[in-house]
C-alpha cells in the first residue's frame, strides 16, 4: 500500500494545483486518472471523490457532482458542507423529500453557520414548492431547435430588429480548463418575428470575442449603441483585475469599439450580468463586493450628467438573500426580473418579479413552466408578451447544457386599464408649501411632442387628458409669471396596476389616474436683485467628494433655466465647508465642488463667460462655533452672487 501511495503523491498534488487554480476540468481528469489505476488507499480514495464532486459543484455542475459525493460518503469522508450541497442536488433533481432529509441533518450536525441558516431555509420553502408547481396554463415555451447546440446557450438580449445577442461556448477553438469546454463568446442570432426559432447564428465582433477570454451576459443602450457586457479570465491569467468584469463598447454604424473596462469593476471582486434600464439611468449588476447579503448580489449603478457611472449601491434584502441573486433585467414596465437560489424555488436558480405596490417591494416566484428543477435564469423581453429565457430542464427538447426557450404570454386581459396623469402646483418657501394657482402645464412625451397643455385651478389641481403608456417618461413643463420655469420628469415604469389589484372593480375599463406634485422655485431674479446672493439649500455632495448628485442636479437644471431665462446676468458659484478638516483640505475640497457646478453649467448651454468658480473653504460660516449635525449642515453650502463686469471668465472650472 505504500508504494501505491507514494507513486501517486505527485499526481495530487498536481491535482490539487488544478483545483486551487480554478482548473476544474483538468483536475477532474487528474483524479480520474488516479482512480484509474487503482492503486490509492481508501483515505485517499474518498478525499479524491470529494475532490472530483467539488470540481464538478464549483463548475456549476451539480448533477455530475451527485455520484462522486455519494461515494465519499460511503467511504466515510463528509467534511463539512458536504451533506449540504447533496441536499441542494437532490432538490434540483426534484427529489424534495429527500432533500428535506439532509438539510434537516445538516442543521442538527453541520458547522457552518451560513450554511445551517440555508439549510432551515431551504426546508420552510420546500414545504410551499408544490403552489409553485401548477403550471400557468397561459404560458407557452418552446426550445429554440435552430439557436442551441449540445453546448451552452444562455443569457438572451434583444437587439434591433428581429436580432438577438446571446452568449455561447461552442467555439472548439480553445478549451477552458474550468469546464472542458469551449469559452464563452457573444453570438448574433437573426430570426423571422412571425417564427421566432426559425433563424441563423454568427459569430458577434471579433471587436468584442477574444478566443482565450470569456464574453458574456450583453446588455443594450434603448437606441442599441451602447453595449456593455462581462469579460472574464477566470483565473488563466495574472491580472490585476480577476474573475469577472465589465466592459462597454459604442457602435458606430457597422463595428464596435474596443471594450473598455469600466469604473464600476472591483478588482477584489466578482462582477457580471449587466443590465441597463430602459431609460439608460441604471445599471444593474452582480457581485460578491465585500458588504452583501449572501454569495452573489444584485447592485445598481447610476449614470451621472456626464454619462459615468458611480453611486454604487446593493438593493437590499428584499431583493438579495443569503444565496445568490443573478442576471437582473428590468421591463418597461419597470419589474425587475432576477434568478435566485436563495429564495423560495423549484430547484437551482430560480427566476423571480419583483415590484414595487403601496411602496413595498414584492418579490414572486414566476412559477412553472418558467421555472423547474433545474437552473433558469437570464429572462428577457421582447415585447409584453413575448420573450426568451436559459434553462438548462431535462426534457426531451433539451439540447444538452444551457438552452435557450421562447415564450409567449397567452394571459386574456380581463379588464382593460387606462393611465391618466394630475396633481397640484405648489410652492415651497421656508418649509412651509403653499398652492399656486393658474399654472400653465406642458406634457412633453419622449419625442419631445408637446402632447397636452392646461392651467392649474383655483386649488393648484389640473389633469392632463392624453392616456399615457406605461413604460416612457414624460416631462412636465410649468410656468407662471415672476417664478422660474421648472421642468421635471415623471416616470410611468413602476406606476403599473396588475389585472388582479383591478378584478373586483365593478367597470368594464378601468381608469388610473396618477397623481404628481409640481413645486415651482420662488423667484430667483428677485431675490437676487434685492439681496445680492442667494443659498441654493438643495445642492448637497457626499462626503469628501465633489461630483454632482443626482438629487444635486435637479437643482442645477433650475438655475440653468434661470441662467437661460436671464441671459445678461452672470454669478459668482461659492462652495462652503464646514470646519470638521484642516484649513488647506477644506480650501480644495470646495473649490473642486464650485468647479464641478460651473461644469455642469456649462455642459448644459450656459455661456462659461457668465460664471466664476470660488471655493471659499470654512472661511465664511451661516453659523459659526456650529455643534449641531444640522448646524453643519447649514455650513455645507452653495451660494449664487450676482457679479458685474462684461468679462467674468477665469477659466477655473
Amino acid at each position: 500500500m505504500a508504494i501505491g501511495y507514494y507513486s501517486c503523491s505527485s499526481p495530487l498534488k498536481n491535482g490539487e494545483k488544478q483545483f486551487n487554480r480554478g482548473k476544474f476540468e483538468t483536475a477532474i481528469r487528474t483524479y480520474n486518472n488516479l482512480l484509474e489505476k487503482g492503486n490509492l488507499p481508501n483515505d485517499k480514495k474518498k478525499e479524491v471523490y470529494y475532490r472530483i464532486a467539488e470540481s464538478y459543484r464549483l463548475s456549476n455542475r451539480i448533477q455530475e457532482a451527485m455520484p462522486y459525493y455519494k461515494k465519499a460518503k460511503e467511504l466515510g469522508y463528509v467534511p463539512d458542507g458536504v451533506v449540504f450541497h447533496y441536499a441542494m442536488g437532490l432538490k434540483q433533481q426534484g427529489k424534495y423529500d429527500q432533500a428535506v432529509k439532509l438539510f434537516t441533518q445538516y442543521i442538527k450536525e453541520g458547522e457552518d453557520f451560513d450554511l445551517q441558516r440555508r439549510a432551515r431555509t431551504e426546508v420552510k420553502y420546500i414545504e410551499d414548492i408544490k403552489k409553485l408547481q401548477d403550471p400557468d396554463p397561459f404560458i407557452f415555451i418552446n426550445n429554440c431547435a435552430s439557436l442551441n447546440t449540445e453546448e451552452a446557450e444562455y443569457s438572451p438580449v434583444f437587439w434591433k430588429d428581429n436580432q438577438l445577442v446571446y452568449s455561447a461556448t461552442r467555439s472548439k477553438d480553445l478549451v477552458f480548463e474550468g469546464t472542458g469546454g469551449g469559452y464563452s463568446h457573444l453570438y448574433l442570432y437573426e430570426y423571422d418575428p412571425l417564427d421566432s426559432c426559425q433563424g441563423t447564428s454568427a459569430y458577434l465582433d471579433s471587436t468584442i470575442n477574444t478566443p482565450d477570454l470569456h464574453e458574456a451576459s450583453a446588455t443594450f443602450s434603448k437606441d442599441g449603441q451602447t453595449l456593455i457586457f462581462a469579460r472574464s479570465t477566470y483565473g488563466d491569467r495574472k491580472e490585476e483585475y480577476k474573475e469577472v468584469n465589465l466592459y462597454t463598447s459604442t457602435w458606430n454604424g457597422s463595428q464596435w469599439s474596443t471594450p473598455q473596462l469600466m469604473d464600476i469593476s472591483s478588482p477584489e471582486s466578482w462582477d457580471g450580468c449587466p443590465a441597463l434600464s430602459p431609460n439608460g439611468k441604471y445599471l444593474y449588476f452582480v457581485s460578491n463586493r465585500e458588504g452583501g447579503f449572501g454569495g452573489l448580489d444584485i447592485y445598481r449603478a447610476t449614470k451621472d450628467y456626464k454619462g459615468q457611472w458611480g453611486s454604487i449601491r446593493n438593493m437590499g434584502s428584499k431583493i438579495n438573500s443569503r444565496g445568490n441573486e443573478m442576471f437582473p433585467y428590468v421591463s418597461e414596465d419597470g419589474k425587475l426580473y432576477f434568478s435566485s437560489d436563495g429564495h423560495p424555488g423549484l430547484g437551482g436558480l430560480d427566476l423571480m418579479v419583483a415590484r414595487r405596490k403601496d411602496g413595498k417591494i414584492i418579490v414572486k416566484n414566476m412559477g412553472t413552466p418558467f421555472n423547474s428543477p433545474g437552473d433558469d435564469f437570464a429572462i428577457t423581453f421582447r415585447d409584453k408578451k413575448h420573450g426568451a429565457f436559459t434553462s438548462n430542464r431535462q426534457t426531451p427538447e433539451a439540447k444538452g447544457n444551457d438552452d435557450i426557450y421562447f415564450f409567449e404570454d397567452r394571459t386574456p386581459l380581463l379588464k382593460p386599464i387606462r393611465y391618466y396623469l394630475a396633481g397640484q402646483t405648489v410652492q415651497k418657501k421656508d418649509s412651509l408649501e403653499t398652492t399656486l394657482t393658474e399654472v400653465e402645464l406642458q406634457l412633453i412625451n419622449e419625442k419631445g411632442e408637446v402632447i397636452d397643455r392646461t392651467v392649474s385651478d383655483k386649488d393648484g389641481k389640473f389633469r392632463f387628458t392624453p392616456e399615457l403608456e406605461i413604460g416612457p417618461e414624460y416631462m412636465l413643463v410649468s410656468n407662471k409669471q415672476n417664478f422660474l420655469i421648472d421642468s421635471s420628469i415623471y416616470v410611468t415604469a413602476d406606476k403599473v396596476v396588475e389585472q388582479e389589484d383591478v378584478k373586483d372593480r365593478p367597470e368594464k375599463i378601468v381608469d388610473i389616474v396618477l397623481q404628481t406634485k409640481v413645486d415651482l422655485t420662488e423667484d430667483f431674479y428677485e431675490k437676487l436683485m434685492s439681496e445680492g446672493e442667494i443659498t441654493l439649500r438643495n445642492i448637497y455632495y457626499d462626503f469628501n467628494a465633489w461630483n454632482i448628485r443626482e438629487d444635486a442636479a435637479e437643482e442645477l437644471d433650475k438655475l440653468v433655466q434661470f441662467m437661460k431665462q436671464h441671459p445678461e446676468i452672470k454669478i459668482e458659484l461659492g462652495s462652503h465647508t464646514d470646519d470638521r478638516g484642516g484649513d488647506k483640505f477644506n480650501q480644495e475640497l470646495s473649490q473642486k465642488r464650485a468647479n464641478s457646478a460651473v461644469e455642469y453649467l456649462v455642459l448644459r448651454g450656459v455661456s462659461a463667460r457668465r460664471l466664476v468658480a470660488r471655493g471659499y473653504g470654512e472661511e465664511i460660516p451661516e453659523i459659526y462655533d456650529a455643534q449641531t449635525e444640522e448646524e453643519h449642515q447649514m455650513n455645507r453650502r452653495t451660494t449664487i452672487a450676482l457679479i458685474q463686469g462684461e468679462d467674468v471668465f477665469n477659466g477655473n472650472y
